[in-house]
């Protein structure tokens, strides 16, 4: 259990980035490399100095998921072998994705699956020319080879903090497809949220809320869902 040893949080502008200062001390991934953020990003580091400074006496892991992104992108990705792996792995979600297999019944869980996964679907399709196959049955769908070819060319050309965004997200929402609207902007969070909850939300809606369990796992997935936004989010 680590405790707080700093006073002060603050970003240190240099020539080609940011980095975080505890006091006078940069802030350090735990393989011990300095966290820098991009110079067009200056949010980002803010958001993380941020995050620094909202701890208490007690260093609280849960609450640094903007700094968890970006070590995952330092000490992970700058690794090419790392990087592909990462990739590869995510690219094997997109066969299993849960808004993939949906249910005939009932009534309003049909409705939910057409107000919060069709949509998505729809943009997959479209944005990549490939349409995406979904099922109501118990099994498996193997996704065409050209849509998982033409969405590894989208991941290559993500640099790593946004690598490391979009996996936060596609694990968090274990949706591949939520996470890559997610990241690319053309869904909210609050909406990101619901589609990925949309099992627990019919339970919600039939049986009531669980207090103290259900919305503490909803406010949880938005933090990390939001946190995963937040670093695409540049400078003007």
């Amino acid at each position: 259990m680590m405790k707080r040893f700093w006073k002060q949080t603050s970003v240190k502008e240099s020539k080609d980035n940011y980095s975080i200062l505890l006091d006078q001390r940069q802030l350090k991934t735990p393989a011990g490399s300095v966290i820098t953020i991009p110079k067009n990003n200056k949010l980002l580091a803010v958001l993380v100095a941020a995050e620094w400074e909202s701890q208490q006496d007690v260093l609280k892991n849960y609450s640094l998921p903007l700094t968890s992104i970006m070590t995952r992108a330092v000490d992970s990705f700058e690794d090419q072998n790392t990087r592909q792996n990462a990739i590869n792995t995510l690219l094997n979600y997109v066969h299993s994705d849960s808004i993939c297999f949906h249910q005939d019944y009932p009534e309003s869980f049909v409705k939910l699956q057409e107000e919060y996964w069709l949509p998505i679907l729809d943009w997959v399709s479209s944005t990549y020319g490939v349409t995406v196959k979904t099922t109501d049955g118990i099994c498996g769908i193997k996704q065409p080879d050209e849509l998982i070819n033409k969405l590894r060319k989208t991941l290559e050309s993500y640099d790593n903090i946004k690598l490391a965004a979009f996996e936060k997200a596609v694990l968090r929402a274990k949706s591949f497809m939520i996470g890559l609207a997610l990241i690319e902007r053309r869904i909210s969070v609050e909406y990101a949220s619901m589609a990925a909850r949309l099992e627990v939300q019919q339970q919600i809606n039939r049986w009531g809320e669980v207090e103290d369990a259900h919305d503490i796992d909803r406010d949880d997935l938005k933090r990390q869902l939001g946190s995963a936004i937040a670093t695409t989010l540049k400078d003007n």
